[in-house]
Order: C-alpha cells, then sequence, then structure tokens
C-alpha cells in the first residue's frame, strides 16, 4: 500500500499531459499510471482535474534582505512552498575570506527550511576569485556568480563589481571543478552604467523609463559578448541569469553553435512587465526597479521566443525580499520577490496567451535546472524514483497578488495584479506542505540538496 496517491488529475511532463496519476511511499513516487492501475494508498487525493506538474526548481533567489537571514529563510521558504517550489538555489557571499558567512548560511538553511535549497557564491573581488577551489571543497559549490557591474562601490546592496581579471582568474579555476561547474555573470557594462546613470540623474527625471535608460540594452549586450569570449577562449561553461534582451538569444545560438556550452535564464518580470507599464508610473517607478532592468515589448517577445524555441533554458524568480519604500526612484533598491508567483506568471502570461505549452512550464521551471545543476533525476521529473515533489495548480483560479497569495510580506512587481493559475496544493518529498491557501510544513523539514546525477546535456 502507498502513502500518498493522486489521482482524478492531469500530469504535466516536458514530454506531454497525460492523464494520469501518481502513488507515493515515503520520499519517493512508486508508480505513474492512469488511475485505475495506481495502488490502494492510506491517503487518496482527488485532483479534481487540475494539472499536476513536477515541483518548480528555482535556481535564482536571494535571501536575507533587510531582515536577518536566519528569520528570512523561514518566512521566504514559506513563500516558495506557496508557490509550489520545492527545490531552490540561493545565492551566497562572504565580506572576506573566512567564509564563515557561508558555513553558518548553510546552517541556518539545514535548521530552518521549508524547502530544499542549495547555494551558489557571489565573488567578491581578487582573492575569492582564487580561493574558488578552496570554496568548492568546503561547501561543494560549483556555482560561480561575478558581478560585471551594475552596482557603484559602496552600494547598499554590498555588490563588489568584478573587473576582467577576477573574472579571468574565477573561469580559470571554474573550469576544473568537473560536471556542474558553471560561472555566472550580471551582465552590465559597469563603466557605462556609471556614466549613463550620471547623465540621466540630471535630467532630473524619476520615471522608471529613466532607470532602465540608465541602463541601455547594449551595456548588457557587451558585457555576455565579453564574457562569452573569456568563457570560450579559456573552455569555462557559462551561466548568464535574468537575461532581459534578445540580443542574448542571438550571441547564445551563435556560441552553442561553436561547441561553447552556454546556458541562458530569464525571469518572469522580464516576460510579464516593462518599463512602461502603467502600475509603474508616478510613485511607483520605484516598485518596477530591479536590475537589469525591465526593458521594452520588443525584447520582451524576443524572450518569449527564446523560452518557446529552448534558447532559453530555465527561468529563475530572482526572488529578493526586500520592502519598497515608494520613494524616490534612485533611492528604492531594487529588486523583489518572486518565487510565489513563478508559476501564475508563466500560465497566465504565457500558457493562456499562447505563447509557450504546458510542457515547456515543467521543463523551464523544473527539468532544466535541475538536470543543469545536478540534481537530475532525483529532482526535476515526475518518474518512478524520484523524489515526490509536486504541485497541483488551478489553472481556471484567478486570484489577485497580495500578501495572502504570495505568504511573504516583502514587495511583489505582481502586486494587485489578477493572475491565473495558481497552486492549491504543494508536496515536498512526499510531504503536503501546502494545502488549502495554508503552509502546514515545519521550519527544517526541507533539506540540503546533493548532486547525484550524471552530466546534464543541456
Amino acid at each position: 500500500m502507498a502513502d500518498l496517491v493522486l489521482k482524478n488529475g492531469k500530469l504535466v511532463t516536458p514530454g506531454g499531459v497525460l492523464d494520469a496519476g501518481v502513488a507515493i511511499e515515503g520520499e519517493t513516487i512508486i508508480a505513474v499510471a492512469s488511475d485505475g492501475q495506481l495502488p490502494p494508498a492510506a491517503r487518496e487525493i482527488d485532483c479534481g482535474g487540475n494539472l499536476i506538474f513536477p515541483g518548480v526548481f528555482d535556481p535564482h533567489v536571494h535571501l536575507g534582505g533587510r531582515t536577518p537571514y536566519e528569520d528570512n529563510v523561514i518566512t521566504e521558504t514559506q513563500s516558495a512552498a506557496a508557490g509550489g517550489v520545492t527545490s531552490f538555489l540561493q545565492y551566497a557571499r562572504s565580506p572576506d575570506n573566512d567564509f564563515q558567512v557561508i558555513a553558518d548560511r548553510i546552517e541556518f538553511a539545514r535548521q530552518r527550511s521549508l524547502v530544499d535549497t542549495a547555494f551558489h557564491f557571489i565573488v567578491s573581488g581578487l582573492d575569492q576569485a582564487k580561493a574558488i577551489a578552496e570554496v568548492s571543497n568546503r561547501f561543494g559549490i560549483k556555482t560561480f556568480k561575478f558581478y560585471m557591474g551594475g552596482y557603484s562601490p559602496g552600494n547598499p546592496v554590498g555588490i563588489v563589481t568584478a573587473d576582467d581579471g577576477v573574472l579571468y582568474s574565477g573561469m580559470e579555476r571554474i573550469r576544473h571543478l568537473g560536471d556542474f561547474a558553471f560561472c555566472m555573470v550580471h551582465a552590465e557594462d559597469h563603466a557605462l552604467v556609471e556614466l549613463f546613470t550620471e547623465e540621466v540623474k540630471k535630467s532630473g527625471r524619476q520615471d522608471l523609463r529613466a532607470y532602465s535608460d540608465s541602463r541601455p540594452h547594449f551595456v548588457e549586450e557587451q558585457d555576455i559578448l565579453r564574457a562569452m569570449w573569456m568563457a570560450e577562449l579559456l573552455g569555462c561553461p557559462l551561466y548568464v541569469p535574468h537575461v532581459t534582451i534578445g540580443a542574448a538569444i542571438d550571441a547564445a545560438i551563435a556560441a552553442r553553435q561553436r561547441g561553447a556550452r552556454f546556458v541562458l535564464e530569464t525571469c518572469p518580470h522580464y516576460l510579464a512587465l516593462t518599463a512602461d507599464d502603467a502600475r509603474f508610473e508616478g510613485d511607483g517607478a520605484g516598485i518596477g526597479k530591479v536590475s537589469p532592468p525591465l526593458r521594452d515589448n520588443g525584447n520582451q517577445e524576443r524572450l518569449w521566443w527564446g523560452l518557446a524555441n529552448g534558447h532559453i533554458s530555465t527561468v529563475g524568480s530572482d526572488h529578493v525580499p526586500i520592502e519598497k519604500s515608494g520613494g524616490a526612484l534612485w533611492e528604492e533598491r531594487p529588486g523583489f520577490a518572486g518565487m510565489a508567483t513563478i508559476l501564475p506568471v508563466l500560465l497566465t502570461e504565457g500558457v493562456l496567451k499562447g505563447r509557450i505549452t504546458l510542457e515547456k512550464v515543467a521543463e523551464v521551471t523544473s527539468l532544466n535546472p535541475a538536470r543543469i545543476f545536478g540534481y537530475y533525476p532525483q529532482k526535476g521529473a515526475i518518474a518512478v524514483g524520484s523524489d515526490a515533489d509536486l504541485c497541483i495548480v488551478d489553472l481556471n483560479t484567478e486570484r489577485v497578488v497580495g500578501v495572502e497569495t504570495t505568504h511573504t510580506q516583502f514587495t511583489s512587481a505582481f502586486d494587485g495584479v489578477a493572475l491565473k493559475g495558481w497552486p492549491i496544493m504543494t508536496i515536498r518529498r512526499g510531504e503536503v506542505i501546502f494545502e488549502d491557501g495554508e503552509v502546514i510544513a515545519k521550519p527544517g523539514s526541507g533539506r540540503l540538496l546533493e548532486r547525484t546525477a550524471k552530466p546534464a546535456t543541456l
């Protein structure tokens, strides 16, 4: 007898949407079959004809915003559970080469997270680039991010810009870390952002488009091309998060034709919002402030095309737990909370508008991130032997984004927006952690992810 069986649902996999159910024993899927072929179970859940997705694997999360990390990890993994997120990768950084901050965060995550998690590391300076092998050996981290620009020295976020020497030194070491190792770059050319920001500020503009004009599309394109050139020179796999421009897709296609390992990620807000959205007029300008910035409709449609055609492999939330003040644009911190709205945005703006399929949503939010970073098939699949990470979604349910739907106090770029396609139940390793609008998992029930997979082919 199984512990849990899901029946009367439509199973969404990258290979198709199936009239099938799932049987779970302990933490593992033991059967995927038609309802009549599933074993009896201690608990049966009637999915009411709703969609059953693999649990979302979010590859791009920042925790520890304006509240202590040890508290943040509880509140924001509650939000993750409400959004169908069962696993996520979060960024950590250290002010020095002691790296105790990383050790502390790993321990807090182990003790307090509601969903499964692991870490990327943000490299701040040449000494840390030279210590990449040490960080990898000590903490099992294989993915290292470099900010090529976009943040001035002494910025309140604490980001340190990496020059080409730091990036080169880092890539030299990352390429030797083996399977699933990636150099990751925040692509905004530092000198150009500084130049254009000063010029735009002098104009006195406070509209959101002003912020986008201070970071025009070519400052991102330039850094992507430079990082790609360096990665190919050194034979280092490259992963570019939060891509906003169509030109990145062209670069990726060309690089892959040359045999380079080059992966693109975008975010729901770049797919659904623009700098000219009326919601961000006046005092709302700072709500839409994010780095890289929101773009225009032309770039947005190219992102949808790239996603639909396999040129963009993953969608990450870029979840940043901060409260927007509604004050002056230039003083507002960039970013916003996003884990709880990944699926509703992709379903509302993608599936229901005919831009992508249900199968593609499962691919870019679960299968691909798990494969790319080394956690498939334990994660990212609805298959016998995989972790029972599942999300039941009602495609017809429309809700307005707010604290009650996101389960976080922090600002969402979609606050007040009606979206369709919300999770109604989340199951993490066989345990129901979100049901009937309530997060029921306990802090510390999540685990640290361990790589068990063979090399990815994406």
